[in-house]
């Protein structure tokens, strides 16, 4: 009786051993992928000075919104990658005068979040090819650099891995990125309008820079939060003449909360996968076997 008590738990055993490394790499990484049905929306909001095209006059401390929306294109995607369609647009709170807009499609990694030269992708209507991480970042990232992609100089400029904050409860990890005032372009503008003397118009460089911040859910890689604060300026001989926009947008409070809950399922079972039931997994498997051992033994001394 004792034996067969014996063989039945050393079975069991071997399978929780088993079991073990199954569920840490097969299941966990079956659930380490990027939605392929994935949509969000997501509103940074501040106070910026920007200059109204329309009204030709430069409007200060504005309550500005930049309201972005993505959705995953479903039929391009595959089972490693995903394909994303991004429109952002940027307005005036109060006016709901339309300030800038610009779209971007691109395909990246379901799990490491890097760039997949594929499915046209492009930045407001050009094709581009786009490198680095895209929009988030790998499950389970790490605290060190990462190479992330910047729309506007189209170029993969560094995410510096700034510490560790606690956002509503969630742990997450700051990456800041900065690009330095960069020429992105030419603006042909009036000189009255670049403050001055004389008719006619000039023609100068469109300047961009800005520090982007992440802070990134430690577990999934999805952007809990984001800032954004950007300057955009007309550079005429050596001299800023014209502020296009400027200042600091954040995701709201209702942003962040909707990219908390969207990403909860993972934060919970995604270390329970790799780490509670593993551990727990050995743990029982090594009890079982050690406990057959032992009625073996008694076994055997029982039969002399």
């Amino acid at each position: 009786m004792r034996r067969t008590v014996a063989v039945v738990l050393i079975a069991l055993g071997v399978f929780f051993l088993a079991f073990a490394p199954m569920m840490r790499t097969w299941m966990s990484s079956s659930l380490m992928k990027t939605p392929l049905d994935y949509y969000s929306q997501t509103v940074n909001e501040g106070e910026v000075d920007y200059f109204n095209i329309e009204d030709v006059e430069a409007v200060e401390n504005a309550r500005v919104e930049a309201h972005s929306t993505i959705r995953a294109d479903v039929a391009s995607s595959t089972d490693d990658t995903v394909v994303w369609d991004q429109f952002t647009w940027i307005k005036d709170a109060e006016t709901d005068f339309a300030i800038s807009s610009t779209s971007r499609r691109a395909g990246h990694d379901r799990v490491t979040g890097e760039a997949v030269d594929c499915c046209d992708a492009m930045i407001n209507d050009e094709a581009t090819t786009q490198a680095g991480i895209l929009w988030k970042f790998p499950f389970f990232p790490e605290q060190r650099d990462y190479d992330f992609f910047e729309t506007t100089v189209q170029e993969v400029v560094p995410m510096e891995f700034q510490g560790v904050e606690d956002i509503e409860g969630v742990e997450t990890y700051r990456y800041v990125q900065t690009v330095e005032p960069t020429t992105v372009g030419e603006r042909t503008i009036p000189r009255s309008v670049a403050g001055l003397e004389g008719d006619g118009d000039i023609t100068g460089d469109e300047q961009f820079s800005i520090e982007r911040t992440y802070w990134v859910d430690a577990v999934t890689g999805s952007p809990i939060k984001v800032s954004e604060d950007q300057h955009r300026a007309v550079v005429y001989e050596g001299e800023e003449v014209l502020t296009l926009l400027s200042g600091e947008l954040t995701f709201n409070d209702a942003s962040v909360q909707g990219q908390i809950e969207s990403s909860e399922q993972g934060r919970t079972l995604l270390p329970l996968l790799r780490t509670t039931v593993p551990v727990g997994s050995l743990i029982i498997g090594v009890g079982l076997i050690a406990i057959a051992t032992v009625l073996l033994i008694a076994g055997r001394r029982g039969a002399h």
